[in-house]
């Protein structure tokens, strides 16, 4: 009679056995789906297209993945991620194999520490030291470029200045203009020297103005 009943239960509660034997399984596999949700690793190589990077999480490596720029849209900006730079890798497929992974990066580690710790300052460092960096409280903004630097304008260019303005250039530097160029400043200085004799200016022994004078550079006396 005993061994009856036990059968008899067995054969009632096998059918709930099965399904908390199910319901484990998909709890385990969910929770192993939740741990490769976001994990934190760095970029370990950057595919030769310069939009697919590998990161390095734990012992595991990502397929070559997208990652994150600030902007990808009519208005985009371009970035490629370094090797070694930290990286959040977000599974948004809950996947094994990384296939459905993407990158956050942009995070400062030990490799790639901040290029300052003034949080009133806004800098951007570049691989080769160039810098360009502006001070909120101080009002200032720096570009510190150690190569060359092109400006294209397509139409007009205006510079207004509230008080002084100075330019170094450690060699050459070129100013060309389709149209017209006015410096307008109470006081101008060409290589430091003495003033500009102008059209206006008259002989000393005739009295009259200098006939020859330039038609395509003009200044005030």
């Amino acid at each position: 009679m005993r061994q009856l009943i036990e059968s008899l239960v067995r054969d009632m509660l096998n059918p709930y056995l099965e399904r908390m034997e199910e319901l484990s399984d998909e709890t385990e596999d969910l929770r192993r789906r939740q741990q490769n949700m976001i994990r934190l690793g760095y970029v370990s190589e950057v595919h030769e297209s310069g939009f697919l990077v590998r990161v390095k999480h734990g012992e595991l490596v990502t397929p070559f993945i997208r990652w994150f720029a600030n902007a990808a849209g009519e208005t985009s900006d371009y970035r490629c991620p370094s090797v070694g730079e930290q990286a959040v890798i977000l599974n948004y497929g809950a996947g094994h194999n990384g296939t459905q992974t993407v990158a956050l990066i942009g995070l400062f580690s030990d490799n790639f520490p901040a290029p300052s710790t003034d949080p009133n300052e806004i800098v951007r460092c570049y691989p080769d030291g160039s810098i360009v960096s502006y001070h909120a409280v101080n009002h200032v903004l720096k570009l510190d470029i150690k190569g060359d630097a092109i400006i294209d304008i397509e139409k007009s260019a205006t510079v207004n200045v509230g008080t002084s303005a100075s330019i170094d250039v450690g060699e050459s530097a070129s100013i060309k203009a389709g149209g017209e160029v006015t410096v307008d400043g109470s006081k101008i200085k060409l290589n430091g020297g003495v003033g500009v004799v102008t059209g206006a200016h008259k002989c000393m022994i005739t009295g009259t103005p200098h006939a020859d004078c330039s038609s395509t550079v003009t200044a005030a006396q």
